[in-house]
């Protein structure tokens, strides 16, 4: 591969890193933005509006995808699944938590993903077996949380004391779909199940806003629109779609720096424009997250350097 291709492998991948971790940031914007106008605020709307926009996008290349092949009974529980549970109630609890803890810290909270998928896949799937290495990281992660929860400034608001576990359970939502995925229907094209997904939770969270929420209101600041198709277009459908296809030339261990990378640039991102301020303990605990993850990740970043029989 040439020095132009590997350019722009990585640029693509920068700019992958980019748009997740500003996802959480823009979360925030739409949150206060909708309640500067409104004075109240439906997280389970915006979230709605978000991923019936995203699902609808993509929806055409779906329906091409679908002329291949005809869905099973279990595709069809798979899709479902997927679009309740990682994409409803999954951001339904995220976009509710982030009315009441700082973005960066959300995004901190939710790289526990990958852990949350070894733990789910030791019991749901049977050739994940654990290990010394995955075992212990997946202890140090959790004291990583704890650490995070005892932060004196989540402890002394019982808002956001219940903010924190919501959060930490939207984690647990996201990644059950995603091993049922992998043990049942891992053929299923990934634009038919993330538009058909995405527009199944999109609609169940314009519904419990209709239900539970402040009747819907439409904001005519035409910073929120932008801002809301950002995270449509960008955040959900060209970081799809690229993900997938740098699979096909870089490295999983490469790509799988963005667990590390996206909550740094959320941190970032948070401290410039909305001022959070997050203590040594949230380092910590953000420290110990990570060395959990790439314990478990360990043996496999080092057969990918080093060969099969290292």
């Amino acid at each position: 591969m040439n020095m132009k291709n590997k350019f722009i492998l990585y640029l693509l991948f920068s700019l992958n890193v980019l748009i997740w971790g500003s996802s959480w940031a823009s979360v925030k914007f739409l949150l206060e933005s909708f309640r500067d106008e409104f004075g109240s605020v439906n997280p389970f709307q915006i979230a709605g509006m978000r991923y019936i926009l995203a699902g609808t996008l993509i929806l055409p290349v779906a329906l091409r995808h679908l002329k291949k092949y005809s869905l099973t009974r279990q595709d069809i529980k798979s899709i479902v699944l997927y679009g309740l549970f990682l994409i409803a109630f999954s951001n339904a609890l995220v976009f509710w938590s982030q009315l009441h803890l700082p973005s960066s810290l959300c995004s901190i909270i939710f790289s526990l993903y990958p852990v949350m998928i070894l733990f789910l896949s030791i019991i749901y799937v049977r050739e994940e077996r654990p290990n010394a290495l995955k075992v212990m990281g997946t202890l140090v992660s959790f004291i990583g949380i704890v650490v995070l929860f005892f932060d004196p400034v989540i402890l002394n608001q019982k808002i956001s004391t219940l903010a924190f576990f919501t959060m930490v359970l939207s984690v647990l939502f996201a990644a059950f779909p995603s091993v049922l995925i992998r043990k049942n229907s891992i053929h299923l094209s990934v634009f038919v199940l993330n538009s058909f997904g995405m527009l199944i939770g999109g609609f169940t969270l314009l519904g419990s806003s209709l239900a539970f929420e402040a009747p819907l209101h439409f904001p005519t600041n035409i910073e929120f629109w932008a801002v809301l198709l950002y995270l449509a277009v960008f955040a959900s459908c060209y970081t799809l779609i690229t993900y997938f296809w740098l699979m096909r030339y870089v490295q999983l261990t490469k790509l799988a720096l963005s667990a590390y990378l996206t909550p740094l640039v959320s941190l970032i991102i948070g401290v410039l424009f909305y001022q959070e301020v997050l203590n040594i303990q949230s380092y910590a605990g953000m420290i110990l997250i990570f060395t959990g993850i790439f314990l478990i990740d360990y043996l496999k970043y080092r057969r990918l350097i080093y060969g099969p029989n290292h």
